[in-house]
């Protein structure tokens, strides 16, 4: 049976491990705790390589609605490069002609109206703005930008700059693009290079990765910031090592390497039409990666970052020229998922077997460090560059711990319920036990107790129910009250036989004797209350073995109380007590029938008895009937 338990415990980490394998829960929360480590390691850097010059709102304003003509662009080129950037990238694709030509203009007109128009005051090399716009590229180191898919396979391909067909790398690993979206080729043949844009968000929409290379027509294409480096230099790639103008970084087996957004605001933005009317700082520009891009709604790509900042997609490519430089790229080895995973299950199968032992605070103990080590491994491989994919073991170790955490509250919550319950009848059994002492000194058999506990029961039910008293009868107070009854009559341990046993009526020296019994079994748990004073039970049983003999009239003993200041639990006591008294035989007298004995505590209402407790008894008699027939002396 043990060993049965232990296997099925074995049994359900396995399936909960599937489970959130097959749910995505570890990859999901994974990147969280991605997120959560880069703020320790991560470090702002104060100085940029990257100038970003910005087709803003102010310039579409300024200049009219995009697409801009060539010879717009081409004049902005001009600008950037007149102050000696160390490269330029244009984050746009110029797919098609430019429309504002002279010459596609006729074109247009030829081809929908069938008319012919002259644009004369031109000379031939005016009538082509992208043959103008492609003279001037020829002359600057531009990097123009392209996009990879598997759409339209049977597209001619484009063309691919020198620097490009200098990538070696194996591409066995890579992700295969059978489909390139290009300029056209005026423009593609003269630049320096080209890379792709193609970016993906991760599983919750944040983006925080980006693959280095695609691989096209047995040749490798890089990513639009790497290759605006490429445009500089030459790249070297090696297994999984990267290196290009003297840094060197490693990418994962699916080339992707962790970007760092850790300060996005240090880039230098300057509005494109500042820079073709010279109102910006065109120094700012010298010895810079220049990138031409867009924030202008409705005209770029938006990323959300960890931080919920969402950015354009050409400061992903800015964050990615500056991260190399800077030293500060990560990657996450596909290696690490795996193992973590498989980690997680063989520690959560230790943690079964620790819960099987009720070794309880091993099991804290280890989750404890676990975590603790985890997160420092986390820390120091991230700032090595490694992120070694802590949520495949932290989130299903974390979440199956908490699972066992819930079995060990309910097993401790079962276990100390039962001992609880154990105790309380043990206690009810010895205080039976002793009550029981005194009053089989009077009665012939403990039925007596049995009774008087069952109508106290039934009357404090009753007049809870009835909004009676409610604020003191809650339930807690009903249970002490029900193990607190039997000890009424504990103060007859001190009353002599010949009294108790006294066939006859009691002489007044033997009834002065008798009523001392309350003030004895007061005595007998106010000794038990000298270490215990805020003990609700010996309270409640304080009063009722004290006060049970006071009448509401004051005419009572021992302390002549009055109406309410005899506590609650006494005045139900009196009645529950003479009741039972009247309907039994004791050895002084005969049994009364039970409508006499219901009328004359009745009658008994506002001289002996709470006459609020009298109208509950009125509709209740027949329930204290049936108790009173159900448990025989």
């Amino acid at each position: 049976m043990i060993k049965s338990k232990l296997l099925l415990g074995f049994t359900f980490t396995l399936i909960l491990h599937v489970m959130i394998f097959y749910s995505g829960l570890h990859e999901y929360f994974d990147l969280k705790v991605y997120d959560y480590i880069s703020k320790f390691t991560y470090k702002k850097q104060d100085n940029s390589s990257v100038v970003v010059v910005d087709i803003d709102e102010k310039s579409l304003k300024y200049l009219g609605q995009w697409p801009w003509s060539r010879i717009i662009l081409a004049n902005l080129v001009t600008s950037i490069n007149e102050q000696k950037p160390t490269n330029i990238g244009m984050d746009i694709i110029f797919a098609e002609y430019d429309k504002t030509s002279p010459k596609q203009l006729i074109s247009f007109y030829e081809k929908y109206f069938a008319s012919q128009i002259q644009i004369n005051g031109l000379s031939k090399e005016l009538q082509d703005n992208d043959v103008l716009f492609a003279k001037v590229l020829e002359r600057t180191k531009i990097t123009l930008a392209v996009y990879m898919s598997n759409k339209d396979e049977d597209k001619n391909p484009c063309t691919i700059p020198s620097a490009n067909t200098q990538v070696i790398f194996d591409a066995k690993g890579l992700v295969q693009s059978n489909y390139m979206l290009c300029n056209i080729d005026e423009l593609q043949r003269v630049s320096s290079s080209i890379g792709f844009i193609n970016s993906e968000r991760d599983l919750d929409g944040v983006f925080r990765r980006i693959p280095l290379f695609f691989g096209y027509n047995k040749s490798v294409i890089p990513s639009f910031g790497l290759a605006n480096m490429i445009g500089v230099d030459s790249l070297h790639v090696k297994d999984d090592l990267v290196s290009i103008l003297g840094h060197t970084f490693k990418i994962n087996e699916k080339a992707e390497v962790l970007l760092n957004f850790s300060n996005t605001n240090r880039y230098e933005t300057l509005s494109a039409i500042d820079v073709l009317t010279k109102e910006a700082d065109l120094q700012k520009l010298r010895g810079k990666f220049v990138l031409i891009g867009t924030s202008a709604v409705g005209l770029h790509d938006r990323y959300m970052i960890s931080s919920s900042k969402v950015i354009p997609g050409v400061f992903v490519h800015a964050t990615l020229i500056d991260n190399i430089l800077s030293d500060s790229l990560a990657y996450q080895p596909e290696r690490f998922k795996n193992t973590n995973f498989f980690l997680s299950i063989l520690l959560s199968l230790f943690l079964v077997y620790l819960l099987y032992n009720n070794s309880y605070i091993q099991l804290f103990s280890l989750f404890l460090l676990l975590g603790v080590i985890s997160n420092l491994l986390g820390i120091h491989f991230l700032s090595n560059h490694i992120y070694i994919s802590l949520g495949y073991f932290l989130i299903p170790f974390g979440i199956h711990f908490i699972i066992i955490n819930l079995v060990f509250i309910f097993l401790h919550y079962k276990e100390r319920k039962k001992f609880y319950k154990d105790l309380t009848k043990a206690h009810s059994s010895a205080i039976d036990s002793m009550a029981l002492v005194a009053e089989t000194r009077d009665t012939e058999t403990g039925a007596h107790i049995k009774r008087t506990k069952e109508y106290m029961v039934l009357l404090g039910e009753y007049l809870y129910s009835k909004k009676i008293y409610k604020k003191t009868l809650t339930v807690n107070y009903r249970e002490l009250l029900y193990r607190a009854t039997p000890l009424h009559d504990v103060g007859k341990v001190g009353i002599p036989d010949k009294i108790l046993k006294k066939p006859g009526k009691l002489s007044d020296e033997e009834y002065a004797t008798m009523k001392t019994h309350a003030t004895i079994g007061k005595e007998i748990i106010e000794n038990a209350m000298r270490d215990n004073e805020e003990n609700e039970f010996l309270k409640i049983a304080y009063n009722i073995a004290y006060y049970h003999h006071e009448k509401w009239d004051g005419s009572g003993y021992p302390c002549a109380l009055k109406g309410e200041d005899i506590p609650l639990e006494a005045r139900m006591m009196a009645l529950c007590d003479v009741y039972d008294a009247l309907i039994s035989r004791r050895c002084y007298k005969q049994a009364f029938e039970y409508k006499d004995s219901e009328d004359i505590i009745i009658n008994s209402s506002g001289s002996h008895f709470d006459p609020t407790l009298i109208e509950a008894f009125i509709t209740l008699k027949d329930q204290f009937k049936e108790i009173a027939q159900r448990i025989k002396e």
